[in-house]
C-alpha cells in the first residue's frame, strides 16, 4: 500500500512538491521482454518501440510535427547531449551545451535557403537553416530577457542544464520540448553513497527549476517528465550495488499535475529467474497520456495504450 512507500531522504525539495500535490509517481514502468542492454533499451524508450522492433525516429516524431511548425525541441547537456526522443529528420531540433555557447557558435552560421534537389542536400540545408534561425531567436530573446536579471549559478551538470532551460522558457524561446540528462545511476558497486549524491543533484536541480518557474508565473505551464532505460535488480549484489533490472518508477510534476501514486506496485514476491520484478505499467501509456493531454493529438501509435490520469 501507499503507506509502505517513501521518497529517498536526499529528495527533500521534491518531497515538498509532492506534499503540494504537484507530483505524480508512476510505478512499475517497463515493457514486455525487457532488454538489459543500456543502448538497446534506451533506443526502445526513445522511439516508443516494442523490444523486437528497431525504429530510428524518436517517439516525439509522431506528435510534434502535427502540433506546430518551426522549432520542436532543444536538448541541453554537458557536451551537447543526444536528441533521444527528438531525433528525426522530420523534427526541427538542436542540441547544445548551453544557450550562451550556442549563440557564440551560431554567429558563424550563414543564413541559407533550404534546397530540395536531393534528400541529402535537403537535410543539410534544412539543418543549417534551422541552426541559423534558432541562433537568431536565442540572441534576440535571451539578451532582452537576461538584462537586469540576477543569475544564481546552479550546482552540477543537471543543475546547469536546467538553469539554461529555465532561462530559455522565461525568454519565450519557441520550443515545446526541452531534454536534459543526468548520468551516474549505473551503480554495480558501492551504491549507497553514490546514489545519495546523484539523487541530491536531481533534487537540487529540479527544486530550483520549480522555484524559478513559480517565481515567473510559469509553473502551471510546464510539465517535467523523467525516464530511464530500465530499473535495477531487486537484490543487492556482492559489490554493494545493483545490476541492470527491469521495471522502474518515474515521476511527472508541474502546476497542472494531479499529484499521487499511479500504476500498480510490482509484486516483490514474484521475481523472475534473474531476480527482476515484472512491469505493471507500459511506458507507452505515459507517451499516450502526454500526446493526448498536452499536445491534444489523438492519432498516434500508442492509441491502444490506456492513458494515466496524472493530468
Amino acid at each position: 500500500g501507499k503507506d509502505n512507500l517513501g521518497m529517498h531522504p536526499s529528495l527533500q525539495g521534491l518531497h515538498k512538491i509532492w506534499q503540494q500535490s504537484d507530483m505524480a509517481w508512476i510505478q512499475g514502468i517497463g515493457y514486455p521482454q525487457a532488454v538489459l542492454s543500456h543502448f538497446r533499451s534506451m533506443d526502445i524508450l526513445d522511439s516508443g518501440s516494442n523490444a523486437n522492433q528497431v525504429i530510428e525516429d524518436g517517439w516525439l516524431t509522431h506528435v510534434l510535427p502535427h502540433f506546430k511548425q518551426g522549432l520542436h525541441g532543444i536538448s541541453v547537456s554537458n557536451g551537447g547531449g543526444q536528441l533521444g526522443p527528438l531525433h528525426s529528420s522530420r523534427l526541427n531540433s538542436v542540441s547544445m551545451q548551453s544557450p550562451d555557447m550556442f549563440v557564440k557558435q551560431s554567429k558563424s552560421i550563414q543564413s541559407i535557403t533550404p534546397v530540395s534537389s536531393t534528400p541529402a542536400l535537403a537535410h543539410l540545408t534544412q539543418t543549417q537553416n534551422q541552426l541559423y534561425e534558432v541562433g537568431m531567436q536565442l540572441r534576440e530573446k535571451m539578451t532582452r530577457s537576461l538584462r537586469g536579471q540576477k543569475r544564481v549559478r546552479s550546482k552540477g551538470v543537471l543543475g546547469h542544464s536546467l538553469e539554461s532551460v529555465a532561462q530559455m522558457i522565461i525568454a519565450g524561446i519557441d520550443s515545446p520540448v526541452y531534454k536534459v540528462t543526468q548520468d551516474g545511476f549505473d551503480m554495480h558497486s558501492g551504491q549507497i553513497g553514490r546514489h545519495n549524491n546523484v539523487l541530491y543533484q536531481l533534487d537540487h536541480g529540479l527544486s530550483r527549476f520549480a522555484t524559478t518557474m513559480k517565481q515567473n508565473g510559469l509553473w502551471d505551464k510546464v510539465v517535467v517528465v523523467t525516464y530511464s532505460e530500465f530499473g535495477r535488480r531487486a537484490a543487492e549484489n556482492r559489490g554493494g550495488g545493483t545490476d541492470h533490472g527491469t521495471a522502474s518508477a518515474q515521476f511527472v510534476m508541474g502546476g497542472g499535475i494531479r499529484g499521487g501514486l499511479y500504476g500498480k506496485h510490482p509484486n516483490m514476491n514474484q521475481l523472475d529467474t534473474n531476480g527482476n520484478v515484472a512491469h505493471t505499467t507500459d511506458f507507452r501509456q505515459v507517451y499516450a497520456t502526454l500526446a493526448r493531454q498536452i499536445w491534444r493529438q489523438q492519432n498516434h501509435p500508442w492509441k491502444g495504450h490506456r492513458t494515466i490520469p496524472f493530468i
